[in-house]
């Protein structure tokens, strides 16, 4: 049974194609984005079964957005219709450090309308973990309220959490209610996904083996700390270790790279395979992701996980610095 829930916020997302700021670009390229929707396009390409659930409204960017959900192989079934409120939107433009200027347009969206009783109206039957990332708690309080009842409703049903912070300077302040409802995710998740830098933001430490001591001792099972070029170090109450990660021959955009890894980790997960392989796994998603333009389109069907992670299993000494 490798049937995933996944709550989010999509977007529709303009790429700026030119221009020296997002202000003065006259040509932008359209496409979808959204932290969790790449990460079930991610678990659909390797052969899991994604279900999404969000608010989308009744506008030309729901359209979009339902569509690419449909051509990925992505359910979209269990999607509200909110015909009160617009689809929520980003666009972007790459900048002379090679860094993403990013300008949002969710507030008031569809999606930040999600709310505590959306969530109870949810059949959680069969599914075999559920997954979310701190973006969407961070959109209103009721996302955050539909968040809480996510997670005590999938604990209550013995269905696997897992939790990545996904901190966004655009979304989150540094205020201690911020840091303590993030780590009440954290603490209440079965996996629990920071990276290094994230994790010193929430628990104010930088040795990754302290950090998972923290969260496991807060009552999360399994803590990956992303490392980016060093991989990524993972502990549980039965193992514990660095995974590597692979050589990217061209690092194109890093955005999207830890939506991957999380598809790469739960589909390890689902698998039942030890927890240092299925780390090693994210890892090569993310690194295949990076490759790539898109925020999505470079997440890779299971057959082509497996060829590139033959091909350079025995290269493995860290992604080309950015």
């Amino acid at each position: 049974m490798n049937k995933i829930l996944l709550i989010g916020e999509p977007m529709e997302l303009l790429t700026a194609a030119d221009g020296s700021s997002l202000s003065d670009a006259l040509n932008f390229r359209a496409s979808v984005s959204g932290a969790e929707l790449n990460t079930a396009v991610g678990l659909s390409r390797l052969g899991l079964d994604a279900v999404y659930f969000t608010r989308l409204g009744n506008d030309p960017r729901a359209e979009r957005i339902r569509a690419f959900i449909k051509k990925n192989g992505v359910d979209g079934s269990r999607i509200i219709t909110d015909r009160e409120h617009q689809t929520g939107a980003m666009t972007k433009r790459r900048n002379e450090s090679g860094k993403y200027d990013i300008h949002y347009y969710r507030q008031c969206s569809a999606a930040s309308f999600l709310c505590e009783s959306d969530v109870d109206g949810l059949d959680l039957t069969g599914f075999r973990a559920v997954y979310f990332s701190g973006i969407f708690p961070s959109i209103s309080d009721g996302a955050a309220k539909a968040a809480r009842r996510f997670v005590e409703r999938a604990r209550a049903e013995d269905i696997t959490v897992i939790f990545d912070p996904n901190l966004r300077c655009q979304l989150w302040t540094d205020c201690p209610e911020t840091i303590a409802l993030l780590n009440e995710f954290a603490a209440a998740a079965d996996v629990f996904l920071p990276s290094l830098k994230e994790a010193e933001k929430l628990c104010g430490l930088n040795d990754p083996e302290e950090i998972a001591e923290h969260y496991l001792s807060l009552g999360t099972k399994k803590v990956v700390v992303k490392l980016g070029k060093h991989g990524a170090f993972y502990k549980s109450r039965l193992e514990s270790g660095v995974a590597p990660t692979f050589r990217a021959d061209e690092v194109v955009d890093t955005v999207g790279a830890g939506d991957g890894f999380a598809a790469g980790l739960i589909s390890g997960i689902c698998e039942e395979i030890p927890l240092g392989e299925a780390v090693v796994r994210a890892n090569a998603v993310g690194c295949i992701q990076i490759q790539n333009a898109s925020d999505n389109d470079g997440l890779p069907t299971m057959k082509e996980l497996r060829e590139y992670m033959l091909d350079h299993r025995f290269v493995v000494d860290g992604c080309n610095d950015f």
